[in-house]
């Protein structure tokens, strides 16, 4: 009996300490209760999105946040990106190369900053430099008047871990040609070895996709997720379906992450992990 005892005891201590837990806090000390509802519905519907493994969210408003805990098999790395990401999403036309001209900028010192191979007039990039550069360029914008056409963004590492900055093209309400809200579904999906995030948008908005693809022929419109650039196909044709695809270097890991993300909504307010 004291055996027995003590096993039970032992698996009951272990199941403890296999769990995680982990505390986010709202940047807005204060929310209301509503909006932590809200996040904590959507948290949950991303967490079931990603993935099956167990956990439970406990809200406390006396601390304006939210306690979550973790069953041990779970990332805690992409949890916490679930957790806190904003989810705030975006399609873009964009300045290349060859129209950034347009912008009143100095262009040229912009270019100079950046690796430009640039061989085609569609490239949608504007260059690139290693991660370690990218605050001397951030700097450099920041101290340029706020613009009103236009958003600076940097999209996801490449092989060699170098960041592409892209220049988004905004309407004249600073809003994307779309948004999250149009969004009917994001799905993780696979062909081969290429793992890609399958789009679907809702009713209202498959005609609305139809124009902005046929008035961008041979140009790239710019998927963006929390101010970064996913990707940033070019279109060859209109497309009537309401249908896109997210496609790059891309682990299945990462595309489940940024369909969970999509697919839930916006979250109403900013949190962070307390360490």
């Amino acid at each position: 009996a004291i055996l027995l005892i003590a096993i039970m005891l032992l698996r009951s201590v272990n199941k403890v300490k296999a769990n995680t837990s982990i505390f986010i806090r709202s940047n807005d000390k204060n929310i209301s209760s509503a909006a932590l509802s809200q996040s904590t519905t959507i948290i949950s519907n991303r967490l079931k999105d990603y993935s099956s493994e167990k956990f439970e969210l406990t809200v406390m408003p006396e601390k304006s946040g939210i306690q979550v805990t973790l069953s041990d098999n779970w990332d805690v790395k992409v949890a916490e990106k679930l957790l806190t990401k904003k989810g705030e999403t975006g399609f873009y036309t964009i300045y290349n190369c060859t129209n950034l001209s347009e912008l009143s900028i100095d262009t040229q010192h912009l270019l100079s900053m950046l690796k430009n191979d640039v061989k085609s007039t569609t490239e949608p990039s504007l260059g690139s430099c290693a991660a370690s550069e990218t605050t001397k360029v951030n700097d450099y914008l920041q101290s340029l008047k706020k613009s009103q056409q236009c958003r600076f963004v940097w999209g996801q590492p490449s092989n060699n871990g170098d960041l592409s900055l892209y220049a988004l093209r905004l309407q004249k309400d600073s809003s994307p040609l779309l948004s999250g809200k149009d969004i009917e579904s994001m799905k993780s999906d696979k062909d081969g070895k290429i793992n890609f995030v399958d789009l679907s948008f809702k009713k209202p908005a498959k005609e609305l996709w139809a124009t902005i693809t046929r008035q961008n022929i041979n140009h790239s419109i710019a998927i963006v997720i929390d101010d970064a650039v996913l990707c940033a196909p070019l279109v060859r044709a209109a497309i009537e379906n309401g249908k896109a695809a997210i496609t790059g270097s891309f682990t299945e890991a990462e595309t489940k992450l940024i369909a969970a993300l999509g697919n839930n909504g916006e979250l109403p307010i900013a949190f962070h992990v307390v360490k």
